[in-house]
């Protein structure tokens, strides 16, 4: 019998701008947004890879592997998904060094939730 695979992983992000307070994550999440896609602000893009990259519930990014027949093939689409990420932190963090606030993003996976899932 063939298998369809596909995974889902939250992730965390954190930001502190030289010992000040903390921003709001929807602010870093927008920012990392618009490296995914310029010029616009959606909480959830399909990307070129099929694969979806999405503003969850509790405002954390999560990104949704394509669905694949091999578990190789997913394990490649979830690196991708790191990649992806990572990718886009580097103009996020311009972004706010614009507004005066220079700092590194730290994104971290995430896959429990508070229940402990």
């Amino acid at each position: 019998m063939k298998r369809i695979f596909g995974l889902e992983c939250e992730y965390g992000l954190t930001f502190s701008p030289n010992g000040r307070v903390y921003l709001p994550i929807e602010k870093i999440l927008g920012y990392i947004f618009e490296g995914l896609i310029p010029n616009s602000w959606p909480s959830n893009a399909f990307l070129t890879n099929g694969a979806r990259f999405y503003q969850d519930t509790g405002c954390h990014p999560e990104y949704a592997t394509p669905e694949c027949d091999d578990i190789f093939e997913l394990v490649v689409h979830e690196k991708a998904g790191e990649r992806i990420l990572e990718s886009c932190l580097p103009a996020a963090e311009e972004r706010l060094r614009e507004e005066g606030l220079a700092g590194d993003i730290y994104i971290f996976k995430n896959n429990t939730d508070s229940l402990g899932n």
